[in-house]
Formats: C-alpha cells, sequence, structure tokens
C-alpha cells in the first residue's frame, strides 16, 4: 500500500497551502485552519502554522523518511470525515516532538494527520488497534536508513 509520493512532491504540493481540520488537532480544537511553512534548511521537517494564531505550530514530518514501513489503517468513520475512499487518496504526517537539549526526537505515529491531497481536508486520526508509539524516536530510524543505504550503495559497487 503506498500512503504518499515523494517528498519534494508534498513540499511542492503543500508548502503555503492552507489546511482545514474541521475539528482541529487533538488539544488545539478551536485552530482549524493551518499552513505548511517548509523550510529547505530544515528539510525533511516542516511545520504546521496555526492560521488563528501563528504562534500556535508544530513540527511535521512524512513518516515514509523514517519508517518506510508504515502503513496507518484507517477507520470508516475516519475516511468519511476525509471524503475519501481509499488511504492512497491521502497525504499522511506525524507530529514531532522535540525536547530542549536532547537528541530524542519522537514521532507521534499513534495519531498521524491525514490531508485528503485533493480538498486539503485534514483529520487527526487515532489509531485503533495498531501497534504504533506517540513516542517512535526519530533520529535512530533516519541514521538506521542512511546506514542501510551506505551499505546498500557500496555493495552494488563491488
Amino acid at each position: 500500500m503506498k500512503i504518499s509520493s515523494t517528498h519534494e512532491e508534498h513540499s511542492s504540493l503543500l508548502n503555503g497551502t492552507k489546511m482545514f481540520f474541521p475539528e482541529g488537532i487533538i488539544g488545539f480544537e478551536d485552530h482549524k485552519d493551518y499552513g505548511i511553512v517548509n523550510e529547505k534548511s530544515k528539510e525533511p521537517f516542516l511545520w504546521l502554522q496555526s492560521q488563528k494564531d501563528p504562534e500556535i505550530n508544530f513540527i511535521i514530518i512524512d513518516p515514509l523518511e523514517f519508517k518506510p514501513d508504515y502503513k496507518p489503517v484507517l477507520a470508516e468513520l475516519d475516511k468519511s470525515a476525509l471524503q475519501i475512499s481509499d488511504i492512497d487518496e491521502c497525504l499522511c504526517y506525524v507530529i514531532v516532538c522535540v525536547p530542549q537539549g536532547s537528541d530524542r526526537i519522537s514521532a507521534n505515529l499513534l495519531a498521524p494527520l491525514m490531508v485528503n491531497k485533493q480538498k486539503n481536508i485534514c483529520r487527526q486520526v487515532v489509531l485503533q488497534e495498531q501497534d504504533y508509539s506517540v513516542q517512535h524516536l526519530v533520529l535512530d530510524e533516519m541514521l538506521k536508513k542512511i546506514e542501510d543505504k551506505n551499505v546498500s550503495s557500496f555493495t552494488q559497487t563491488k
């Protein structure tokens, strides 16, 4: 199952685009309109910024950047709210937590942000009966991905 396309496609698709969360984000239900801010120097991380209060913003990332086997399964209620029939109609992001003074950057894989690609209707879904963490360590996975890529390219050149 393919959840999303490449990071470059996401950036060009979403940078500066207004995103609408009819129900808000958990804990920020009064903030429904957001925009994506993409700073090239910070990629693959993006910012999801409230249009109502720019001080409200979240660091987000495409989970496939660090967990290529991430495959959330949406409930019918979530598909209906997103106005989709299949998850392939969505982009997927997760909220990242960066503790001050720590390299223990984590991502909430249990409650991804799903974006209807056509309508920019968004919803934070809480995955049911799926074995994902709210504090999945991102850097460990990214380093593993880089190491795997380096090993793969080294073995191909032999």
